[in-house]
This record gives C-alpha cells, structure tokens and sequence, in this order.
C-alpha cells in the first residue's frame, strides 16, 4: 500500500450566528460572525496547500437544520476548489445539519460524495491504485439515539486501509447530547482502521491504533467554554498502515480565560498595568489571531474593598474595551470578581466576639452537609420549574461563600 495523507475535520458550525457578542460590540461581533466562514477556509487552504489524497468531514458542516443559503455556498464553494486541485471529499450529516433539514438544490462537484441515511462504502483511488475505503452514514433527523455503529459493515479480507465515518457520543459524553451513542468497543469491533469522529467539539484521540478513534474537535471556538486553539488533523498512513496524527489550528478567533491577582497590587493603576500585561500574553500566545478573552480577579488584598463598590467592574470592563487595539485585538467578554477582603478567617474564627462566632458556626455547617442539605432544600422544593436539589459540593461552596461576605460585612471597621 502506498502511504497517503488526509484531513480529518468535524463540526465546522458554518454561519454561527453568535447574536450575544453581537449586540454588545458591533466590531466583535461581525468578526465572530465571519469567523466560521474564515475557518472553513482555512481548511480548504490546508487540503490544497499540503497536497493531501483526501478529506472527512465528521458532521454538523452547519449550524442549523436550516442551512443559510450564504454557508451553503460557501461551502460549496470550497468543495469546488478541492475538486479542481483533485482533492475528493467524504462528508456526513449530524445533529446539527440533519438530513430533513431544508437544503437547496446543490450540484456536488466532481469527486464530493454525501452518505445518506444507510451505511455505505465508498473506494477512494489515486492514480488507480485503491488508497482507502471509507464507510459512513449521515443523521437522517436531529435525534438519533440509535447505535448507528451497529449498522456499520465488517471490511472484507482485501479491503484496503479502512475509514468509519460518524458523527456520535462515544461512552456518553456529558457535555454533548447523547446522540449516536456508542463505546468505544462498539468501534473496535467493527475491525476498521481509523474511526473519523464528530459531534465532541474537544479534541481527543480516544484509541491510537487498531483502530484509531480520533475527535477533531470544533474547527472555530463559539463561546468561553470552547477556550484554546481549533482546528483539525491530518493523518499520515504509512505503506504498512501505521497512523501517525498531528493537529492544525485553524482558528481565527480564540477564546481564552486570564487570571489576575491582586495579592501584592495596591493601587488602580497596578491593577490596570497587570490586566494589560496579561491581556499581551494572550495576545502573544495567539500568533496573530483575535482574542476574545474571559478574566478572573483573584485573591486577598486591599483592591478587594476598592473593587466591591457599586459599579466598579463595569467600569473597568467598559475602559478595557475602549482601549483595545484594531486587530488582532484582545477584547474582554467578562469579568468575574472572585477577589477577597484581607481578613484571615481562621484566626477571625477563633475570636472571641460575634464575628468570631458567626464563623465557626458556619464552619460547622460546612461540615454537616446533610442537615445542610434539608435546610436548603427546602428552597428548592415545590418548585414549578423542577430545580434539581443542590449537590454537596454546591452545598460547599455557597458555605464558604457565605462566611467570606459574613467576615466583610461584620468586621468592625479600623
């Protein structure tokens, strides 16, 4: 078998409308909304520059049953270039961008082939020499909770290097919807060779070889919890089959969280010199690229009275964002205030005054999750929007929460 190279990409959300960030900055907000767009040609860039046999594209190349007519285009506009540079590509459906969602009449052209709602192989040649036969199968509609992997084909004796192509949850994902759900013997089963994944939008390799089952993971970040870089990747397969795997960002804008602490700052305009600092690392840190960055003031020290005044971090957040350069720019989408008043609880708890008392009694709370728990709960009980009770670290938290702002707001003033 002669080695070859493909790309492996999942979960492209073409036209992610990102309305939130839109409303609050005009200029943020086209950006992310053209972002998708720039990703996607990215990749095409990528399939065309490293001159690969191929690309997969695991699912969800939309971001809504209801494709936009501008992300239909683009994408097959995309398609078009990989055509002309003799690139095939294999591509299916998935929770996102069903089958049954509505779809203008789009013409594929050469070499583009969408699996439909029934497994099905598909033989990938260069210069008449079989390369790879890939499998795959597209979400007929958005909820699948069939084992789609069950209805996948063993590969024949002489089949050549093998692809499954599927948009799931492997091993019940949590942060995803339970679509497609499967294990990860279920792939191994199936005796493929690689298993080209969508649907997880982190990027994990669950299994190396024999076979490999690899996430791509999103190829742009749409919101905080999507932080670092995105991308793709390409697959290297040698003459005896051997997988070799690297990542390719493909990002335009990235997501990242900063923390400040102000521990040993004790003036405003330190605050603001350490904020900026980490703000250029970021910068530094995304080689070119837009930041839309997340902080989080931290620690104990005297910036904590001067920040818990009425209106002080939204000022603060709105002057960050009025000194933000032109692109690449690193602008801050919040602040989370998690800084302390310089009181150290442990000793406070053990004075012998009201302060003293309120601590320890709230210290004995800590301790005491369950009595906890049925004085709380009751808060959440009778509910008509059906809140789910509080777990014992929620219980934890809000505790010690609660003993912090009680220190603030009962230690007598110097």
């Amino acid at each position: 078998m002669r080695p070859f190279r493909f790309v492996h990409a999942a979960d492209l959300h073409i036209d992610s409308p990102f309305s939130g960030l839109r409303d609050v900055d005009k200029r943020v907000g086209e950006r992310l909304r053209q972002s998708t767009f720039d990703a996607f040609r990215n990749l095409i860039n990528l399939c065309i520059d490293e001159q690969v046999d191929f690309l997969v594209i695991a699912g969800d190349i939309y971001d809504g049953a209801d494709r936009s007519v501008r992300a239909q285009l683009r994408f097959r506009g995309g398609m078009r270039r990989l055509s002309e540079a003799g690139i095939s590509a294999y591509i299916v459906h998935g929770n996102h961008d069903p089958l049954d969602g509505w779809l203008s009449a789009v013409a594929w052209p050469e070499g583009i082939h969408v699996f439909g709602a029934e497994p099905e192989w598909k033989t990938v040649e260069q210069d008449g020499e079989r390369i790879a036969a890939i499998q795959g199968v597209s979400f007929p509609t958005r909820e699948v909770r069939e084992n789609l992997v069950a209805r996948f084909e063993t590969p024949e004796l002489d089949s050549p290097f093998t692809i499954g192509l599927l948009h799931c949850n492997v091993g019940g994902n949590p942060d995803h919807d339970n679509y497609a759900p499967c294990t990860l013997d279920d792939l191994k089963l199936t005796a493929l060779d690689y298993w080209a994944l969508g649907h997880v939008h982190t990027r994990q390799t669950l299994r190396r070889q024999n076979p490999a089952v690899v996430y791509p993971g999103n190829m742009q970040g749409r919101h905080p919890n999507e932080a670092g870089p995105r991308g793709c990747v390409m697959v290297d397969v040698s003459e005896e089959g051997n997988i070799n795997t690297r990542f390719q960002p493909l990002d335009v804008v990235r997501w990242e969280g900063a923390d400040v602490d102000i521990s040993e700052i004790a003036s405003l305009d330190k605050l603001e010199d350490a904020i900026e600092q980490k703000l250029d690392d970021l910068a530094v840190k995304a080689e070119g690229r837009d930041v839309v960055c997340t902080l989080t003031l931290s620690g104990r020290g005297p910036m904590h009275t001067e920040l818990a005044r009425s209106g002080a971090i939204d000022d603060l957040l709105t002057e960050l964002r009025a000194t933000a350069s032109e692109s690449p720019w690193v602008w801050v989408e919040r602040i989370s205030n998690a800084t302390r008043p310089e009181i150290d609880l442990q000793s406070r708890a053990e004075s012998d005054d009201f302060l003293g008392a309120t601590l320890r009694a709230a210290g004995e709370a800590m301790q005491g999750d369950e009595e906890l728990a049925q004085v709380v709960g009751e808060v959440f009980t009778g509910r008509k929007n059906g809140l789910a009770a509080p777990t014992a670290e929620q219980l934890r938290e809000w505790t010690a929460e609660a003993r912090w702002q009680l220190a603030e707001l009962l230690e007598p003033e110097e």
